[in-house]
C-alpha cells in the first residue's frame, strides 16, 4: 500500500487514549474508523468539586461580572451539573472559551462565545489576544477545576483586572494501574500513547509500577503542548513527543496519521 494511502489510515496501529472516560469516545471512534485500535486508559477522573455550595453561590453572582472565561470543556459540563434549575446564563457578560471543544459545548447550551484564541488554545494564547490585553478595571470570572495553573488569574490581576474563580469540578488520579495493558506494552504491541495534559502525563507515569515504566518510557507520545513534551523529557521518555497542532480530536488524529506515515517511510528506507 502506498505511503499516501497509509497516511490516511491507521491500519492495525494500537493507540492508548488517556482522556477521561466521558471525553475519550470521539477520538477512539476516529482512530477505529481509520483502521487503528483504540485502547482506553483514563488517567484522570472528573468529579464534583469539594465545595459545591461555594460554587453555586459564585454562580449566582455572575451577572455582576464583565467577562466569564471557561478554561475547559469540563468547566462547561460542571456548570450545568451544579447550577440550580432556576439558573439562566446572564446576557450582559462577555464569554471566553479556551479551546474549540469548550466553545462548541457552550454553543450547544445556547451560550454565544465572544472570544476564542486564534491558535494554541491555551492560557498563553488567550493572554496574547487583544481583548485580554486591556482589562484594567474589568471584573472577570474564571470557571475552572480545582487546582491547576494560576497563570491566567495572576497575569490578568497584574493587568489590573478584578479576578474571581469558580471551581466547578475536581480532577482525581484513578486508583487502578496499567495492569490491563501491561502485557501489550511488554510485547511491544502498543504503538503510541495520546496524552492531553501535564497532569494526565504525570498521572500516567505515577500509575505505572517500576516494571511497567521500563516499557512505558520507551513508547512514543502524542501530546497537545510543548509544556507536556518538556515534562515527558523530564520524566525520562526516550522518544521526542509529537505535539499536535491543537487540542481537538481531529488534530490528534492527523498527528497519528502523520506519525504512522513517517514510520512507514522509515521502514521502507531500512528495507523492512
Amino acid at each position: 500500500m502506498p505511503a499516501a494511502s497509509l497516511s490516511k489510515r491507521l491500519n492495525q496501529l494500537r493507540v492508548v487514549v488517556t482522556r477521561p472516560a466521558h471525553q475519550a469516545e470521539h477520538l477512539c471512534h476516529l482512530i477505529e474508523q481509520a483502521g487503528g485500535t483504540a485502547i482506553r486508559l483514563p488517567v484522570i477522573e472528573i468529579t464534583a468539586p469539594k465545595d459545591i455550595q461555594a460554587a453555586q453561590d459564585k454562580l449566582s453572582q455572575l451577572e455582576n461580572f464583565n467577562v466569564a472565561i471557561f478554561t475547559s470543556a469540563n468547566a462547561v459540563e460542571g456548570l450545568f451539573k451544579l447550577a440550580p434549575s432556576s439558573f439562566s446564563w446572564p446576557q450582559n457578560i462577555q464569554v471566553t472559551a479556551i479551546g474549540k471543544r469548550t466553545a462548541s459545548l457552550l454553543k450547544a447550551h445556547a451560550i454565544p462565545v465572544d472570544i476564542l484564541p486564534d491558535q494554541g488554545f491555551n492560557s498563553e494564547s488567550l493572554l496574547r489576544s487583544d481583548p485580554m490585553i486591556k482589562v484594567s478595571g474589568k471584573k472577570i470570572m474564571i470557571l475552572k477545576g480545582e487546582g491547576g495553573r494560576t497563570l491566567l488569574s495572576e497575569t490578568l490581576t497584574q493587568r489590573d483586572a478584578h479576578i474571581e474563580t469558580i471551581d466547578l469540578y475536581r480532577r482525581k488520579r484513578p486508583n487502578k494501574g496499567l495492569r490491563n495493558i501491561q502485557q501489550a506494552g511488554k510485547s511491544g504491541s502498543i504503538d503510541l500513547f495520546v496524552v492531553t495534559s501535564n497532569e494526565g502525563l504525570q498521572n500516567l507515569f505515577e500509575m505505572a509500577t517500576e516494571t511497567e515504566r521500563e516499557w512505558l518510557l520507551t513508547t512514543p507520545l502524542i501530546v497537545i503542548s510543548e509544556r507536556t513534551a518538556q515534562l515527558a523529557k523530564i520524566l525520562g521518555f526516550s522518544h521526542n513527543s509529537v505535539v499536535a497542532h491543537e487540542a481537538s480530536d481531529e488534530s490528534l488524529l492527523k498527528s497519528l496519521e502523520q506519525w504512522y506515515a513517517d514510520r512507514f517511510r522509515r521502514g521502507i528506507q531500512r528495507g523492512e
